[in-house]
């Protein structure tokens, strides 16, 4: 019998059928090898679980995130735009005198004179922005002065009054028995565009 089988193996059939027996023997000792990192390699109930859990985490995370960054651009796009109402000086002119200028400006065309007119007090709000402020006095007409505030109204960069004080003229040299005295201080907030691109702020 062992001739029969020795003569088996020698033929093409023989030797295909101890191969496919050498390679079966082979994968079986692969899988008994190897069949506990094979194992691992699949997760369990438990695993999978917690990467499910930690996706919805970070889906929740992405969305605030984009939250926040619309937000903030939200933010940023306000305050350029209202960095276009602030004074700049590269469109305005220098602060310290063109201030002054307009407000002079302002009374000589409602022909109303100026008592007192002090020099522009510039205060730092931040790196960026700063504020810009002028006292004056004056006396005249209800009619006159009330054109007067309309002028300063109408100047560009808009001016604010930080202090307004109107009262009863009762001075010899009162113009009419209807004459106001007007105390006050003029304010803009002014717009450092240097430090801004310096800073990142303005782009």
């Amino acid at each position: 019998m062992k001739s029969s089988f020795r003569e088996f193996v020698k033929t093409g059939r023989g030797k295909l059928t101890v191969a496919l027996c050498a390679l079966g023997v082979s994968w079986l000792f692969l899988l008994w090898q190897f069949s506990g990192s094979f194992a691992g390699l699949m997760p369990s109930e438990d695993r999978i679980s917690n990467i499910e859990r930690e996706i919805k985490q970070l889906k929740q995370q992405n969305t605030q995130l984009r939250s926040r960054k619309k937000a903030n651009d939200e933010l940023k796009k306000l305050y350029l735009s209202r960095l276009e109402g602030y004074w700049n000086e590269e469109r305005d002119g220098a602060v310290d005198t063109e201030l002054r200028n307009r407000v002079q400006q302002a009374a000589r065309e409602v022909d109303l004179k100026l008592n007192t007119l002090g020099s522009v007090r510039v205060s730092p709000i931040n790196s960026e922005l700063y504020y810009a402020e002028i006292d004056l006095s004056t006396s005249g007409p209800v009619e006159t002065l009330v054109h007067f505030l309309g002028k300063i109204q109408e100047i560009s960069p808009k001016l604010a009054w930080r202090r307004l004080e109107l009262r009863p003229d009762a001075g010899r040299n009162a113009e009419s028995p209807g004459s106001l005295v007007l105390n006050g201080a003029i304010r803009v907030i002014g717009f450092d565009k240097n430090e801004a691109d310096s800073s990142g702020g303005a782009k």
